[in-house]
């Protein structure tokens, strides 16, 4: 089971700019149900409107996206053409459909209890562009700088938090900061990033102990041993500061 969800999030990484069809219910208008849907390639042809309609809902709930992520539409505001090929994130869109389905097939022959099924909300969770909240942070950085990538880190808590899009818990900027350290020598974009962590989980001794660990590459171990004198108040008990602490003594 954790084979095919770890697959299914992978091919839905590199799938990530071109998300799936969709449709809003303020969208759905549009011939009465006794006429069938055209051009249907992937989903039966025997379908009904209302059918296909419900379908293309989860497609907007689970991407986030709109009608004209992947219908074409001749100006901006008038009704996409739905039966038209013209727009290449349709055909992906398929691709997508026709892998989900593969998936979920292999699921079926596991013969589980009560087997899951894969979606676009699987990896999607509501937004267009599935990336962990790691990968967004490492990359900003990378691209903007430290400062941008908090003020991203702010928007994205502000319109996110509390939904499945992100994960906000300490570990999604503690791994962040100890992979821009480790693999880009960026000490202060590491620390500017776990300050900011601290900001919203005080509390939480591991975001010390990481600062700590990024204190003790950057050079630093009179900074880190006062990381770690915070992390073991508040944790007296946490393995990992007790270890570093006999490294900076």
């Amino acid at each position: 089971m954790k084979w095919f969800a770890r697959f299914a999030v992978l091919v839905f990484v590199l799938f990530a700019g071109l998300a799936v069809v969709h449709l809003t219910p303020l969208q759905a208008q549009g011939p009465g149900d006794d006429e069938k849907p055209k051009n249907l390639k992937v989903l039966p042809k025997d379908m009904s409107h209302r059918q296909v309609v419900a379908i293309m809902r989860e497609f907007s709930i689970g991407t986030g996206m709109r009608c004209e992520g992947c219908h074409y539409q001749k100006a901006p505001g008038e009704e996409p053409d739905f039966d038209s090929d013209k727009k290449p994130e349709k055909e992906t869109a398929r691709k997508m459909m026709k892998m989900v389905d593969a998936i979920n097939d292999q699921i079926a022959k596991m013969d589980l209890k009560d087997p899951p099924k894969v979606g676009c909300v699987t990896c999607h969770h509501g937004v267009k562009e599935p990336q962990t909240l790691t990968a967004l942070m490492m990359q900003t950085t990378h691209d903007k700088g430290a400062d941008a990538a908090i003020a991203q880190y702010r928007q994205l808590r502000d319109q996110y938090y509390g939904s499945a899009a992100y994960n906000f818990a300490p570990l999604s900027l503690n791994d962040a900061a100890v992979k821009l350290s480790e693999n880009d020598k960026n000490y202060d974009g590491a620390l500017k990033l776990l300050d900011l962590n601290i900001e919203f989980n005080p509390k939480d001794a591991n975001t010390y102990v990481t600062m700590a660990r990024v204190q003790v590459a950057k050079g630093d171990k009179a900074a880190a041993k006062a990381s770690l004198d915070k992390a073991l108040a508040i944790d007296p008990n946490n393995r990992g500061a007790k270890m570093m602490m006999q490294q900076v003594q």
